[in-house]
């Protein structure tokens, strides 16, 4: 079965992350979500939480620390939102695994 990781963090755009998510899951597409923290360093936690651009708050299936093997995924879905993309593009692992994705021919 093909599989995406979609990446959250806070301030990301609600309709951005869960449109495409729910799209990929109707079309028979295993997704995980991965939670991005704006802090770096930080300690993950048990539910890893991201508050949206409008304020919804949406539990991240793990925290990115918490991904095994991120390149395993067959794609990966980057959402917008002006604080959120801000976090995901200053994040050197999100950085590396964008390039690594480019490298390898997958979705991005």
């Amino acid at each position: 079965m093909p599989s995406a990781l979609i990446l959250i963090a806070n301030g990301t755009e609600e309709m951005e992350f869960v449109i495409p998510y729910d799209t990929l899951v109707r079309a028979g597409i295993s997704c995980t979500s991965a939670l991005v923290n704006d802090i770096p360093d930080t300690i993950p936690t048990p539910s890893p939480v991201a508050k949206c651009s409008r304020g919804v708050k949406i539990i991240a299936d793990k925290d990115m620390a918490d991904v095994e093997d991120p390149n395993s995924f067959d794609a990966l879905i980057i959402p917008g939102g002006a604080k959120g993309a801000e976090t995901l593009s200053q994040d050197k692992k999100v950085q590396g695994l964008i390039r690594t994705y480019l490298e390898k021919d997958k979705v991005v």
